[in-house]
């Protein structure tokens, strides 16, 4: 493993002080800096969970474990919040209540320990559901635990069954529903509504380089954590930002406001 706890700690707080400068001083849009204050987070998780980092019977390993999941399950609406930023304003205030409400309905089938009543059947073990695919999901494993992956975290837990075969009519899909459910609100959703420039951002620095860089798919999520940083902060800091605005999508119609 080539990163560590302390790699971590000091992208955190480049990510947050990024945040907290360009917020306070530079008056930036709540939707770019709350988002990279978001994942900047996740990798000051990820550098507390290196203290624990394989002791798979240590309380705080599971714990954090559990966490990195939830935050997680939530990122849609954060990825959401970036990809509206980059469409017409018209649009925007007439679709956000809807994409909001669908990333919340996201969650509800990805993340656990809130009593949602879709994650519990996502994570009782019935026996009709099976288990997940060890090597083919991401975070699925015997146990909850955080362990060292190739060259950062890698997260576990005993998830059921639930889409880890093939879905057919999904072109043979068995990733598992909760990579289903990430999938489209982050991504399809973004592109249903024009946000198409950042969807294809968003690929290039989450999963493609995620998937360039780790071939164990229970680190794949911790490394797309730790490169959204960068997403954030180019999309924030560098000239990449202009490219990403969309004023032309099959359903836009232009207003005063948009120019504004």
């Amino acid at each position: 493993m080539c990163w560590s706890g302390e790699a971590s700690g000091v992208l955190a707080v480049v990510g947050l002080s990024t945040a907290a400068y360009v917020a306070i001083k530079q008056g930036e849009s709540k939707e770019l800096w709350i988002p990279l204050t978001y994942f900047a987070l996740m990798e000051l998780l990820q550098a507390v969970t290196y203290i624990y980092i394989d002791l798979c019977d240590n309380p705080s390993n599971q714990i954090l474990t559990l966490l990195g999941y939830i935050h997680v399950a939530f990122q849609p609406f954060f990825v959401n919040m970036v990809a509206m930023y980059f469409i017409p304003v018209s649009v925007k205030l007439k679709i956000r209540t809807t994409v909001y409400t669908i990333c919340a309905i996201g969650s509800i089938y990805t993340i656990c320990a809130i009593g949602s009543i879709a994650m519990l059947i996502k994570m009782y073990p019935f026996g009709w559901a099976g288990s997940c695919h060890i090597g083919v999901e991401g975070f699925c494993g015997p146990s909850v635990c955080s362990t060292s992956g190739s060259w950062h975290i890698a997260w576990q837990m005993p998830l059921n069954g639930l889409m880890s075969d093939p879905v057919k009519w999904l072109g043979g899909f068995d990733w598992g529903l909760h990579a289903f459910t990430y999938i489209a609100v982050a991504f399809y959703m973004p592109f249903i509504y024009g946000s198409y420039r950042f969807v294809g951002f968003h690929y290039l620095i989450g999963p493609l380089i995620s998937d360039i860089t780790t071939t164990d798919p229970n680190e794949y999520a911790a490394v797309w954590c730790l490169f959204s940083i960068a997403l954030c902060i180019s999309v924030i800091k560098t000239p990449i930002r202009k490219y990403l605005h969309v004023k032309k999508w099959f359903f836009y119609k232009p207003e005063i406001g948009d120019s504004l």
